[in-house]
This record gives structure tokens, C-alpha cells and sequence, in this order.
């Protein structure tokens, strides 16, 4: 009985820590993806490392709930829950990675940290004007064909961020009532 016990420690313990291993796998992934191969960008390298992960979870489920006596007793719910919890532990890593990328004020700190003598208003502002920053995500969204120009008007060329920002605002209508996150009656 005590050896039971001690078992289905060991045996909960496994299934806490699969979506954990799972968003290692994903990290590992996307690191080295980027790192091997740069020019295919970071959205795709981040892509992989989640597709990488949530494989590396459905296989570790499976091979766990296959054992004797497991299957039902946890497998099915637990295999739910593991990968609910990976999938929204993918969602933060994948904003985390984007933070650093896309974040104007991360982006300024480190421009700033990274110079010796600092830097002037001037010398910030030439880096960041609203037209230069336009310009490069316009040629950031038509290298990954996520727009296409023709006759100087942008049209919707992949729509995959377009369906991640559909199911983003889903989320958020159905968890907060509500597209944004705001306060009612602010902004």
C-alpha cells in the first residue's frame, strides 16, 4: 500500500512536468532553428520549436499512458489538460521572444545601453521616426508574404498572424468580455 503510494507520486509528478519538458523541447528548437538557419526568420523558427514541443508531448502521452493500468485512470484527461497547458505555455513564450523583437522601448534600452556615450534625442529620433519604422514592418510583412503590393495597395497575402490576431481577440472576448484589454470607459 505504501509502495502504491509512492508510485502514483512519481506517476502524478511525470504528468505535472510534461508540458514543462514539453516547452524545453519547444525552446531548444526554436533556438537552434533560428541559429542554424536565420534566413528562414524567426516567426518560422518559433513555429517549429512549438510544433517540435507539442509532438515531443503527444509521444511522451502516449507512451506513458500506455502503460499498464494508466490509460484511463489518467492518460485521457491528463493528456487534455498537458497540452492545454503547453499550448498556453507556447502562446507566453512565443510573446516573450516577440517582446525583445518587436518592442520599440526594448529595442531603445538596448540602443541606448549598447552606446558608450549615450545617445542624443536627436540620435534617437533619427532611429525611430514613424516613417522608418512604417517602412520596415511594410517590407518585414511582404518578405514573409504575409502582404502583397500591387499597384501601390497592400492586400492580405498569408494570412497566418492575421488568424493568430483573429484567435487572440477571441480569446480576449471570451475571457474579458471585451476585443481589448482596457478598462471600460478608458482610452
Amino acid at each position: 500500500m505504501v509502495e502504491e503510494a509512492g508510485v502514483e507520486k512519481i506517476v502524478v509528478f511525470v504528468y505535472v512536468i510534461l508540458p514543462l519538458f514539453s516547452l524545453l523541447v519547444n525552446v531548444v528548437t526554436q533556438i537552434l532553428s533560428f541559429r542554424m538557419a536565420p534566413k528562414r526568420g524567426l516567426l518560422k523558427s518559433i513555429f517549429l520549436g512549438f510544433f517540435a514541443g507539442f509532438c515531443s508531448l503527444f509521444i511522451f502521452e502516449i507512451l506513458y499512458s500506455g502503460l499498464p493500468g494508466r490509460l484511463f485512470r489518467y492518460g485521457i484527461s491528463s493528456g487534455i489538460t498537458n497540452m492545454v497547458i503547453y499550448v498556453l505555455l507556447g502562446y507566453c513564450y512565443f510573446h516573450f521572444v516577440g517582446l525583445g523583437e518587436t518592442a520599440r522601448r526594448i529595442r531603445m534600452l538596448i540602443e541606448i545601453f549598447r552606446s558608450k556615450d549615450g545617445l542624443s534625442l536627436d540620435e534617437i529620433l533619427s532611429k525611430y521616426n514613424a516613417r522608418e519604422i512604417l517602412d520596415k514592418r511594410i517590407n518585414r510583412l511582404i518578405s514573409n508574404g504575409q502582404l502583397i503590393c500591387k499597384e501601390g495597395r497592400y492586400f492580405i497575402g498569408k494570412p497566418v498572424v492575421l488568424f493568430i490576431a483573429g484567435a487572440a481577440t477571441f480569446l480576449k472576448l471570451l475571457l474579458l468580455g471585451r476585443k481589448s484589454e482596457t478598462a471600460r470607459g478608458i482610452g
